[in-house]
């Protein structure tokens, strides 16, 4: 007996093929993707550094007070700066100026 394999069958068998071949590459091309994407966007994150964990000593910084009496604080290798609020900068310079005005007083 031979088997006759006619259009209609083969059509059939020739659809499910092709709809397993299409969610085969749409699977592959998906995790190809991803995988793309999840490289390059942990590779572009900067990790935030904070300033504050970092005690400068007076050879890594300059400080200043600017006009409306806030303070900055230089590194001087990079030139990058930060800038705290007025009432921080008035505090250390109170402080600055009650230290010098105390080492005044106990030269005389």
């Amino acid at each position: 007996m031979k088997s006759v394999v006619n259009k209609e069958k083969l059509m059939e068998v020739g659809k499910k093929a092709l709809n397993y071949i299409v969610i085969a590459g749409l699977v592959t091309v998906s995790y190809g993707v991803g995988n793309y994407m999840g490289k390059n966007q942990s590779i572009k994150k900067e990790v935030a550094i904070n300033p504050y964990t970092h005690a400068y000593s007076p050879e890594e910084i300059s400080i200043a007070v600017n006009e409306s009496s806030e303070l900055i604080m230089i590194e001087r290798a990079t030139g990058k700066y930060i800038v705290y609020s007025d009432q921080i900068g008035k505090t250390i310079f109170s402080m600055y100026v009650s230290r010098i005005k105390q080492e005044g007083n106990d030269i005389k």
